[in-house]
């Protein structure tokens, strides 16, 4: 299903993460870093259920292109 170019991130999402790290790197603030590991766990989640929702959709309308599945 993946290719293995699909796990390589773009230029410009490399540099983000670079940006990102180093802000990271630089931050000794123990609150700032736990409130921003809990938001992104948060938003991580959040992507996984929206992908996992998109998924069920697109198997759903496939398998009722082919007639297996209920169209209710």
């Amino acid at each position: 299903m993946f290719k293995p170019g699909d796990f390589e991130l773009p230029l410009e999402k490399v540099l983000k993460l670079r940006v990102i790290t180093d802000e990271v790197d630089g931050c000794s603030d123990v609150e700032v870093l736990r409130n921003s590991l809990k938001e992104v766990t948060k938003q991580l989640m959040t992507y996984q259920n929206l992908l996992a929702a998109v998924l069920k959709e697109q198997i759903v309308s496939e398998l009722e292109n082919i007639g297996i599945a209920d169209k209710s």
